[in-house]
């Protein structure tokens, strides 16, 4: 896609080598630790192993076949679960006033992988093979993340971060597959739009995008800056159910989805594995106030689709920040800075 504004790139996200991770690279470990310290997002360079990209283009050819079937045969998959099932668009607020979100998505949970059948009930159900594959590959991955964080932090037994993620849970873990549509030709002011500003639920998000348009609110620069996508890479992310658990020691980051220019020019399609803890974990937030894993997710999806009402203050969206670290997020909510040509 060629992109002819200048525009705000994060540039010095750092990368971690995924093969170097698996060797156990102490200082690869360190560096992770870091990464996870003072950004909360990072690529993982996945090269190593030619599989596993083989995959994404894989899951890649049935996303597009099954998302540009009529709604009414989409719907059929609809279990009305923020876990599993189709969802259509504009299910939640937008990023912007007066919009809704501007993506449609369709999600596998681990349930369904741990019993080797999925709840749907379209074609979907039979080209699953690929989905549940990347469920595996990258809930070993991230677990493998948690216990080289853990080992940095000097954690033991059952503080031990992947403790939280033990089969057989239950856990609210699960695979997303989007979709933002390019909007029709003519149309200045959409009414649906990416996906608004939050962080995320659960404990690691690994991520595979091949367009633009995800942004997150750089703790270096305090502004909003694209994450450019990379081919053989992955973005992970830390979620709210990591931050909490190390008492704030490991970022979980503000992020949203939005087009490059006003409206969205070419179809979008994303592959977000959502790691959670199990539903019986218990966490204190940033106020003090104790929740269980479930408690949370079930909470904060609930915010997502109605924050005005939920969350007027924007506490519960970016991960019941303190007042004063909210107060960074709200100063950089406009776009600024010097502009990157890209």
């Amino acid at each position: 896609m060629a992109i002819t504004e200048p525009i705000l790139v994060a540039e010095s996200l750092p990368t971690i080598e995924l093969d170097l991770l698996r060797a156990d690279n102490e200082t690869e470990n360190k560096r992770l630790l870091s990464v996870c310290q003072n950004y909360g997002f990072f690529y993982l360079n996945m090269t190593s192993d030619p599989e596993l990209c083989q995959l994404w283009e894989d899951m890649l050819s049935i996303m597009k076949e099954y998302f540009e079937q009529p709604l009414d045969i989409k719907m059929q998959d609809a279990r009305n679960d923020d876990n599993f099932g189709y969802e259509p668009m504009g299910t939640e607020e937008g990023p912007k006033p007066k919009t809704r979100d501007g993506y449609e998505s369709l999600k596998f949970s681990r349930r369904e992988y741990l019993k080797n059948s999925t709840d749907l009930t379209t074609s979907i159900r039979t080209k699953s093979t690929p989905f549940f594959n990347f469920i595996n590959q990258a809930h070993t991955i991230t677990l493998l993340i948690l216990s080289r964080l853990s080992t940095q932090l000097g954690l033991t037994g059952s503080s031990r971060f992947e403790t939280y993620h033990a089969d057989p849970g239950p856990s609210t873990s699960t695979l997303g597959i989007l979709r933002y549509p390019k909007h029709e030709s003519g149309i200045s002011e959409p009414t649906s739009v990416g996906h608004n500003q939050h962080t995320d639920v659960g404990t690691l998000t690994f991520l595979l995008a091949a367009q633009w348009g995800l942004q997150y609110c750089s703790p270096q620069t305090k502004r909003w800056e694209f994450i450019e996508p990379r081919a053989g890479h992955a973005i992970i992310n830390v979620g709210d159910s990591l931050r909490f658990p190390s008492g704030g020691e490991l970022a979980s980051v503000v992020h949203r989805v939005v087009p490059l220019k006003e409206t969205q020019e070419e179809d979008r399609y994303s592959i977000a594995y959502f790691l959670r803890p199990n539903d019986d974990v218990t966490f204190r937030d940033a106020t003090g106030k104790m929740w269980s894993a479930k408690e949370w997710h079930d909470f904060k999806f609930d915010v997502f689709k109605s924050p005005s009402t939920l969350d007027a203050k924007g506490q519960f969206l970016t991960g019941m920040m303190l007042e004063e670290e909210r107060g960074r997020w709200v100063g950089v909510a406009g776009e600024g800075g010097v502009a990157v040509a890209v």
